[in-house]
């Protein structure tokens, strides 16, 4: 054998490594794309189960709950009890920005995003809901702003 035949045996072989070394490193990332997206979308469940909890442990906040979704004017906004319910209620926007951006770099398939949005249409026609997101939407990013606003604006037309 001569060594050009030799020459080009070992750099056939190198090349096959190298290809053989990408696809490997692609499957491995598709892989830890796969598992930061569980995690991700495993940590926007445990934030809402957070959130649901403080209502569901602490009766007297259920109750300024619940009332003020009855009527949001139940308690002015000039009340500790006001004041509690806006501070759950943005928390509540903040996951739904989560999602929303979440939903946006591809985390949720259309089917998945679809259910939170009608979550979504059936909580922010709630008057006290709409009164703290009113007064707090300059807070959020203007394009969730805009989604939300179009979702609110749909919900009032139907």
């Amino acid at each position: 054998m001569k060594i050009s035949e030799i020459n080009e045996t070992i750099s056939i072989i190198a090349n096959i490594g190298v290809i053989g070394s990408i696809v490997f490193l692609g499957l491995e990332m598709q892989q830890n794309t796969e598992m930061m997206q569980s995690q991700t979308r495993n940590s926007i469940v445990e934030n809402q189960l957070s959130l649901l909890e403080r209502a569901i442990d602490n009766n007297d906040f259920a109750k300024i709950a619940f009332e003020l979704r009855e009527n949001a004017d139940a308690y002015p906004e000039n009340t500790v009890e006001f004041f509690q319910f806006r501070l759950f209620a943005i928390s509540q926007l903040r996951i739904w920005e989560n999602e929303f951006y979440q939903y946006q770099t591809g985390l949720f398939e259309a089917s998945e995003f679809e259910a939170r949005e009608k979550t979504w249409r059936a909580n922010i026609i709630i008057g006290s809901i709409y009164k703290v997101w009113a007064t707090r939407r300059d807070q959020f990013a203007k394009d969730f702003v805009d989604y939300i606003d179009r979702l609110y604006a749909e919900e009032i037309e139907i």
